[in-house]
């Protein structure tokens, strides 16, 4: 108990410094608790429902006033009705992610940023009335817009569909259209869709407006603690399951789809499993993305002074120390990340501060020398650059196998 407490007090002491530290810089000088509440909420670190609340109302306005439209728009704006939401925590990525129910199950409400610099859907006459493109013209820039940010060629029956959302809307097509592109410009929603029948991401349940939801999973940390010491052998073994779960995902992910996807924003959090702990999923798609255009994100020949500069998040990449230019492409893969940060868990100046799923003290020093070489295959003094190899792969799913069924 005295490691938890230590730990605890530590990561509290981590949090203060860090918050006191921001709360200088912005000149409010001392710390007060209503301030501390404030950033707080301001940074995610803790959430309130009233800003999803206000997110509802404004799309439910937007609905009412025909603007947003969707299969979720009457079921979450009926005035009879208040929608049962909670908000989520840690989540900056988007303007608003929160839990709700949609029919009898749960789901997970998300609204993306907004956007200001996509290509507009419409423009003015000279009477100022607005213009919208044609059926044939917004297919094409569907598929343009995948292709520029998947690297994949939709066919124009499969861009058609997409088109539309699935709703009876034909009377309100350049509404319909506008919520369309809107969401288009989400990398999450458009992952949602284009990966859809490969069933490796929660299922898409709908939208209204710019607002859509997803299949609520639970997340793999609720089988995980900070400190192990007290692990029974069926929480270890579970773990031990788990990871195997999460190594097959990786593999689907770089072999059975068209082109293999890399996870640039991985997090305990973000690996979701089914209620039957038959099948992992991946609940944050802001930044998932093919490996081409990964290479093209990490290798865009933008001015870099050192590696870190031409990182992608996770995804990590090198830079040309005599042109100082991003140029390599993405130099690590999702395997090096999981056994780095999932797996052996979070490190700081060289030491693990709070273990992985693996770690704990029913982990045979074979499996941990494994795993600290998937971590760092290269023995790489600071921030590890290279890809984890096939070898290392199946030795650890060997590995992991055998101590799942001994």
């Amino acid at each position: 108990m005295n490691n938890f407490c230590h730990l605890w007090i530590w990561i509290s002491a981590q949090l203060y410094k860090c918050v006191k530290r921001r709360l200088v810089l912005v000149g409010l000088g001392s710390l007060t608790g209503f301030t501390l509440v404030i950033i707080l909420l301001k940074w995610s670190f803790t959430c309130s429902n009233i800003q999803p609340e206000k997110y509802v109302k404004n799309i439910c306005t937007d609905y009412h006033s025909g603007t947003s439209i969707g299969s979720l728009c009457e079921e979450l704006c009926n005035p009879d009705k208040t929608p049962s939401i909670s908000c989520h925590n840690f989540h900056t990525s988007k303007d608003a992610v929160f839990s709700g129910i949609h029919g009898n199950h749960s789901v997970v409400f998300k609204l993306p940023k907004k956007i200001s610099n996509y290509e507009s859907l419409h423009w003015l006459d000279t009477a100022n009335k607005k213009i919208y493109p044609s059926e044939i013209d917004f297919t094409n820039m569907i598929v343009t817009n995948v292709k520029l940010k998947f690297n994949i060629f939709l066919n124009h029956i499969v861009a058609k569909k997409m088109s539309h959302i699935n709703y009876s809307a034909s009377h309100h097509r350049d509404v319909e259209m506008e919520n369309v592109w809107a969401l288009l410009q989400d990398n999450e929603y458009l992952v949602l869709l284009l990966y859809e029948k490969f069933d490796v991401f929660p299922r898409l349940e709908g939208s209204c407006g710019s607002l859509y939801a997803v299949q609520k999973l639970n997340t793999i940390s609720r089988y995980w603690h900070l400190i192990t010491l007290y692990d029974s052998r069926s929480e270890w073994v579970k773990r031990v399951k788990l990871s195997v779960m999460i190594l097959d995902f990786l593999l689907h992910l770089e072999h059975v789809l068209p082109e293999p996807l890399h996870i640039c924003d991985i997090k305990m959090d973000h690996f979701g499993v089914t209620n039957d702990f038959k099948k992992i999923k991946y609940l944050d798609l802001d930044s998932v993305h093919p490996l081409s255009v990964t290479n093209r994100l990490t290798g865009d020949g933008s001015d870099c002074k050192q590696h870190s500069d031409c990182d992608l998040k996770d995804c990590r990449s090198f830079c040309n120390l005599m042109t100082f230019k991003c140029q390599h492409g993405v130099a690590n893969n999702n395997l090096q990340v999981v056994c780095e940060k999932i797996f052996l868990g979070w490190v700081l100046s060289g030491r693990v501060m709070v273990p992985g799923l693996l770690l704990g003290p029913r982990s045979p020093r074979v499996l941990i020398d494994i795993l600290e070489l998937c971590a760092n295959p290269d023995g790489e003094a600071g921030t590890p650059r290279a890809p984890a190899s096939k070898e290392i792969r199946n030795r650890l799913h060997k590995l992991l196998t055998h101590l799942s069924l001994s």
